[in-house]
């Protein structure tokens, strides 16, 4: 559902389950990860941060599942 709020928005590192915290910092715990208000701010971040490899989680209100999307900058 496109047309939706975006309830969630978390920054994974590719190939692990690695979240990014609003501190730059990684946790394993994604209810610890930064929930990023839109795609332009977590993309931003991840530029700013050197970050060449992630993956974004998006859910949208009215969703049940999770879709990812992966950002490869190498």
């Amino acid at each position: 559902m496109i047309d939706s709020p975006l309830k969630k928005l978390l920054v994974r590192k590719a190939g692990s389950n690695q979240f990014l915290k609003a501190t730059g910092r990684w946790t394993k715990k994604a209810e610890a990860a930064f929930n990023f208000p839109t795609l332009v701010d977590a993309i931003h971040t991840c530029l700013a941060k050197g970050l060449r490899e992630v993956e974004f989680i998006l859910r949208f209100e009215g969703d049940a599942e999770d879709q990812y999307y992966a950002l490869n900058l190498a």
